[in-house]
């Protein structure tokens, strides 16, 4: 065997950390972007924001400062418990029975004894409004008759619950619980949360940077971080609001023509600081001027890509909107639509596509997923159109709607669509009829059920 060593030319075509960069900055929605973007503006001085994001940042931070409510066992909980009553009578108000379901409810049953059941039940009714756990346990053993050692057990099991930071003795270690449940092991950041959190409510950046001997940047990123922590643990579980999707995109129509703008005008406008520029072309230090260059260069890249994301999606957007416009005016069903189609009309790549709408929801009529608005076709007519599901669906519905009193079988809707040039199976008439909840004929003979 004879073995030798040549080269061969070869191309091979790679991203570049920047241009993956720029395909994540597409694919954020527009709470990802934000936070990137704080992040950014925490880390690079070149980049300024027109909201005064510094101020927005510590308005994260007064969530923080109500000042704690003392209260004493005695106000929360007059006389002693009723050892012979079972702990589930002890519930009395519709919010408790709220808070203690969802605390014991993640425990297993028949991993503790009864006993140990009514203990836990005590202390979840020893919670302040918060969600901190401020009583001294030889206080509460001396007023209950419970062990002490015992209540510790059960404070033990109890501080391990969602959600994290529930049961703890204040809001400095509540935090801390938090972050170390993100796996963030930073004792600077714990030292200025046991040692400074007066200073840090009260905005004295400057104080906490010199007593914790770090930059100004470096104590904004540990805001920002506090400020997405929790402060109530217990609010998680009382209050139970709903929930509503933020459009990504919002779109209006004027004239006939159709408008399409993304929705991120609470994010401000950013740029690049004039204020370092011209410290950068003033000054006479080669590091300090590098330095500059360097986050200038930063700057200008991440503003090109949210402008380049927010041209692309609006593109698309008006591609889909061309496409799909019976339906966004409640005209019609969805059209065939791939993300190919798309990509072609716009010179694009389909993952491009992919990309920009991941995640994102638009408004007009209703707000819905940008994904869901893309179909594929399920049948051709006899033109050789393609036809969507939907519209299929609706041309079944019709017809069921208007069969009369003999109710027509799948096989006979199968014949009528061909009439009407659809070919599909009779078992794809099934299917659909099935997902519209809609009887077979021999039910809706019987019952007389229509759509």
């Amino acid at each position: 065997m004879n073995l030798s060593n040549y080269l061969a030319p070869e191309q091979k075509q790679s991203l570049s950390a920047n241009q993956v960069q720029a395909l994540n900055i597409l694919s954020f929605t527009n709470q990802e972007l934000e936070d990137f973007l704080t992040n950014e503006y925490l880390e690079n001085p070149m980049l300024e924001n027109t909201e005064h994001k510094e101020n927005e940042i510590m308005t994260s931070i007064e969530k923080f400062s109500d000042g704690e409510v003392s209260s004493t066992y005695i106000d929360q909980h007059p006389g002693n418990p009723n050892e012979d009553e079972p702990w589930r009578r002890e519930l009395s108000a519709k919010k408790e029975n709220l808070l203690k379901e969802n605390l014991l409810g993640q425990l297993k049953w028949n991993d503790y004894t009864k006993h140990q059941w009514k203990m836990m039940s005590y202390l979840v009714d020893c919670l302040d409004e918060k969600g901190f756990f401020t009583h001294d346990l030889e206080d509460l053993s001396a007023a209950s008759g419970y062990d002490r050692d015992e209540l510790q057990q059960c404070l033990t099991i109890l501080q391990k619950l969602e959600p994290v930071g529930i049961f703890s003795p204040d809001l400095t270690e509540c935090l801390i619980r938090q972050l170390k449940a993100k796996s963030i092991e930073d004792e600077t950041l714990f030292l200025l949360l046991r040692e400074h959190l007066t200073n840090l409510i009260s905005g004295q950046i400057g104080t906490i940077s010199r007593n914790l001997g770090i930059s100004t940047v470096r104590v904004k990123e540990y805001i920002h971080l506090i400020g997405s922590l929790n402060p109530r643990p217990i609010m998680d579980i009382q209050q139970s609001e709903a929930s509503y999707v933020v459009p990504d995109i919002v779109v209006s129509r004027a004239g006939g023509k159709w408008n399409v703008e993304i929705n991120d005008q609470w994010t401000g406008e950013y740029k690049c600081s004039s204020y370092y520029i011209h410290m950068m072309e003033e000054s006479a230090d080669p590091e300090l001027t590098a330095y500059f260059r360097e986050r200038l260069e930063r700057a200008r890249f991440v503003i090109h890509c949210v402008e380049q994301r927010r041209k692309t999606i609006i593109r698309i957007v008006e591609a889909i909107l061309k496409h799909q416009e019976d339906y966004f005016e409640q005209k019609g069903p969805l059209h065939p639509m791939r993300l190919e189609d798309i990509a072609q009309d716009l010179g694009l790549h389909a993952s491009t596509v992919s990309r920009a709408i991941k995640g994102k929801y638009v408004q007009y009529k209703r707000t819905e997923s940008l994904k869901a608005l893309f179909t594929s076709a399920s049948a051709k007519n006899t033109e050789q159109q393609e036809i969507s599901p939907e519209y299929i669906k609706e041309k079944i519905r019709a017809l069921i709607a208007a069969e009369g009193k003999k109710p027509l079988s799948d096989q006979k809707l199968t014949e009528k669509l061909a009439d009407e040039g659809i070919t599909i199976s009779r078992r794809a008439v099934a299917k659909y009829r099935i997902q519209m909840n809609i009887p077979d004929s021999r039910q809706r003979e019987l019952f007389s059920v229509h759509p």
